[in-house]
């Protein structure tokens, strides 16, 4: 077993210089834990932890066991934890609270891990936990070997090598009483089902790590594909949007494809699984213009694009003197008295207007919802994003495009169409040259 460790506490990156900080509750797997590092001090630097969670009548009692075990030779912080203000969800509530003041006391110490007494029947039960759960895919996983700043490095020792090694080396420990209480889940599988299932072969961990194993694989697989996808021209990130090919999405399996957007819009959440099932279901039905909203961020399925993004309404407004370069990140825009020009550009990145009916400035500014304009050649007003959308621009380039006015009225919808009201007629004298360029 020892061995066992030691393999594992290299396969983790930690070394003779890493700072170790264990959770030690007093019980049998993490006081095995507590001695094999002090049987093995001259390989690796640690603190100890203990959280006394004040459930239990033993809860004491294990405190001043770690406590005496420590002595003088250890590092230990204690930590208590007041139980009459958990109500609800017991066990989920105290890993919550437990893992936060672990990661306080790492901080504290300045540790390079927090360890964990995780053995391979934890695993197996964690497992069986979640199939019966009927966790999607990503909930699947057992515990993880690794995961942020907690390591299991006895993930793959068996309940059996712990009570032995326990014997062996004469290791005081206290049974949690809770351990007993068959209404959790862990509990009634450890004493009902895998007690059985041992009947029928001894290693019954086995199959069940080798079964996250593979589940850890595929998910290396998933990430594989999402990271190459993300790397291509499929994917982009501009001005807190996100715009993915719509066509090369949609052929991806639908474990990439929820990967990909749990990553941009999933921070420290989770989805249910009735939220996949509609996401699924959002998906498969690719309806252009339909929208689906998680969390914070919104899906918009677009007709060649799906943009993701958490607010389109960021107002952009600046007034521009004659003869300014304006310069910002995504674009350019200036503007200045002129000639009467030979010839017109044909560039609708630039245009020439009447001049005569302008202030001292021009507005640069965001598209609003009830903007309207002349447009050129025509007889009646038109909504701004009506036009917009007539030209086949998607939803977010409606949202990012500017007008140019004079004061509130709109003289360009940059880069598209000019107003009706502001050409140059064979009398005008004042000519404005407008330039707009998307850097």
């Amino acid at each position: 077993m020892r061995n066992k460790i030691i393999v594992n506490l290299k396969s983790l990156d930690c070394d003779k210089n890493s700072h170790l900080l264990l959770a030690v509750s007093g019980g049998i797997d993490s006081m095995v834990m507590l001695h094999f590092f002090q049987q093995n001090e001259k390989q690796f630097k640690f603190s100890v932890a203990h959280i006394n969670h004040n459930y239990h009548s033993e809860s004491k009692k294990m405190e001043n066991l770690v406590k005496a075990e420590c002595g003088n030779k250890n590092n230990l912080i204690i930590r208590n934890i007041d139980a009459n203000k958990i109500n609800s969800n017991i066990e989920s509530e105290f890993r919550k609270i437990r893992y936060n003041e672990l990661e306080r006391i790492r901080e504290e110490v300045d540790a390079d891990f927090i360890v964990t007494a995780h053995h391979a029947d934890d695993q197996a039960e964690t497992v069986m936990m979640k199939i019966l759960n009927s966790s999607g895919f990503d909930g699947l996983q057992g515990i993880r070997k690794k995961n942020l700043n907690v390591i299991r490095p006895m993930h793959n020792i068996s309940k059996d090598e712990i009570n032995n090694y326990s014997s062996k080396h004469c290791i005081d420990f206290i049974d949690d009483p809770t351990n007993l209480d068959i209404t959790f889940t862990r509990n009634f599988l450890r004493k009902n089902i895998f007690n059985e299932l041992k009947k029928l072969k001894k290693d019954i961990h086995l199959p069940f790590i080798n079964f996250n194993e593979r589940i850890d694989e595929v998910h290396d697989l998933i990430s594989f594909n999402v990271q190459n996808f993300c790397n291509s021209d499929n994917y982009s990130v501009k001005e807190d949007v996100v715009e993915i090919d719509k066509s090369e999405f949609f052929n991806l399996p639908f474990l990439v494809q929820l990967r990909i957007i749990s990553n941009i819009c999933l921070i420290n959440k989770t989805l249910t699984k009735t939220d996949i099932r509609e996401l699924k279901d959002f998906f498969r039905k690719n309806n252009t213009g339909s929208t689906r909203k998680i969390f914070e961020s919104t899906i918009h399925i677009d007709r060649n694009s799906i943009f993701i993004y958490k607010s389109l309404d960021k107002e952009f407004y600046k007034k521009v003197d004659a003869g300014v370069k304006m310069k910002e990140d995504h674009f350019t825009f200036s503007w200045n008295f002129e000639e009467y020009p030979n010839n017109f550009s044909s560039s609708n990145q630039v245009e020439y207007i009447d001049g005569s009916k302008l202030k001292n400035n021009l507005v640069i500014r965001s598209v609003r919802d009830d903007d309207s304009f002349l447009p050129l050649g025509m007889k009646g007003n038109k909504k701004v994003m009506k036009f917009l959308k007539d030209k086949k621009l998607s939803l977010i380039n409606r949202k990012q495009s500017l007008v140019i006015c004079n004061d509130d009225e709109i003289i360009w919808v940059a880069g598209h169409q000019l107003s009706e009201k502001y050409k140059i007629k064979e009398n005008s004298v004042k000519i404005v040259k407008l330039n707009f360029f998307r850097n």
